[in-house]
């Protein structure tokens, strides 16, 4: 009996439907950049903290990052080095109720009044952006930053949130996150 060359009906809808279904889940990426630098590079020494001995101009990364779901109504945005105080960890910046239809900082805005949105706390005790300060002699040390998409509206949550805090707030809210990781040392 002849072996028959046509595809069974049932593949067929499966072929069309997963055809269908990747090109969705590729426009549904969500993706946090530094533009002009790739993933896991050094940050250069403007972007560390301007204390005594820290050598640099705290000049926060510039970012950019596509729209996050449909459902999105704001974003955080959250800096951490989990090598500082020994593995304890240190948070850099914390950043939060950031309107939908913003898709960038520019350089230097996290240590500046005026960035839209809400400062939260950092490990300084500070708001705002704090640079890498690394001990001398330690291995470079990793900065992880991290946006969350929320379904939250930009005026959800008050002002002053840790990384902690803020986390924790968020927590059932998160529609998609992504991040960059940076190293400094000294």
């Amino acid at each position: 009996m002849p072996r028959s060359t046509s595809m069974n009906p049932w593949l067929a809808a499966l072929a069309v439907a997963l055809c269908v279904q990747f090109p969705a889940q590729a426009q549904e990426r969500f993706t946090l950049n530094i533009p002009g630098v790739s993933d896991d590079r050094l940050f250069t020494s403007a972007a560390a903290s301007d204390s005594a001995g820290c050598g640099g101009h705290n000049i926060s990364p510039a970012l950019n990052w596509n729209a996050g779901p449909a459902a999105t109504q704001s974003y955080a945005i959250v800096m951490h080095d989990p090598d500082g105080q020994q593995g304890q960890g240190i948070d850099q910046w914390v950043h939060y109720g950031i309107k939908s239809g913003t898709h960038q900082i520019p350089a230097g805005a996290g240590s500046k009044p005026g960035l839209e949105g809400i400062a939260g706390t950092n490990s300084k005790a500070t708001t705002g952006y704090v640079g890498p300060c690394p001990p001398v002699g330690d291995s470079a040390h990793h900065y992880i930053i991290q946006i969350y998409a929320l379904d939250l509206p930009p005026d959800a949550l008050p002002a002053g949130l840790t990384r902690a805090q803020l986390l924790e707030k968020i927590k059932g809210h998160v529609l998609k996150n992504s991040s960059v990781v940076r190293r400094y040392h000294r």
